[in-house]
């Protein structure tokens, strides 16, 4: 005897909560980012679509399209909107470090990254990840990323040594201290670790502390030997 095939899970309908600091109509584009932002954290990309954010935002479905084209545009614009406030928590911690401490800036830039990927996901893989197509059609992404790497670079410069025998450009010390922060913000994410390991397992917390002391040493053994 055959049973009936049981129904399939149905996805959970998405709450109409709205997102923290929603803007109203008056700024509509602002307010579809909200939205989509909200369906990425809490529905996935595949959720995520003009037609839900429209609904959402209680505007008609044309209206995502006038302002974003497409969902990519949509995706761009959230995006955008990330590494502008990775940027900004960067500056809220950069508040209370002193000015001239500059191994404590490349710890409050560093870590905040690595927290932020943790905190946001969905966002930090939009950001970096193969979802989002035609990067380079949206300035206001372009331009956005491009801030965020040049506040990394701006706490770097300083702490190159002077004379240095090296050969590698002040950009691609930067760009080794980002990707060195960028695997392991991506491993944190995925609550992946080392596949061979002694001793205990560490916290986040405390391979992130190791991560900063790694790359302050790795910027200092650039210096010149005394002759």
């Amino acid at each position: 005897m055959t049973t009936a095939a049981s129904p399939s899970p149905r996805r959970k309908p998405v709450r109409a909560v709205k997102p923290e600091g929603q803007w109203h109509h008056g700024n509509l584009r602002e307010s579809l980012i909200q939205w989509g932002t909200h369906l990425l954290d809490t529905e996935g990309s595949e959720a995520m679509s003009l037609r839900a954010t429209a609904k959402l935002a209680g505007v008609s479905q044309g209206a995502p399209a006038h302002h974003f084209g497409d969902k990519n545009g949509l995706l761009a614009a959230i995006a955008a909107r990330g590494f502008r406030d990775l940027v900004a928590q960067r500056q809220r911690r950069l508040a209370s470090v002193d000015p001239a401490d500059g191994p404590g800036q490349l710890r409050a830039v560093l870590l905040t990254y690595i927290a932020f990927a943790q905190a946001h996901p969905a966002r930090f893989q939009l950001m970096f990840g193969p979802l989002l197509g035609r990067r380079d059609d949206y300035p206001e992404l372009r331009e956005a990323g491009t801030a965020s790497f040049a506040m990394l670079r701006s706490v770097v410069l300083p702490l190159l040594p002077s004379p240095r025998t090296d050969t590698l450009s002040e950009d691609e010390v930067a760009n080794i201290v980002w990707a060195a922060a960028h695997g392991l913000a991506t491993l944190h994410m995925h609550g992946r670790g080392a596949p061979i390991r002694s001793g205990p397992r560490q916290s986040t917390e405390q391979t992130s502390e190791a991560l900063v002391r790694f790359c302050l040493l790795a910027i200092a053994g650039l210096a010149a030997p005394p002759r």
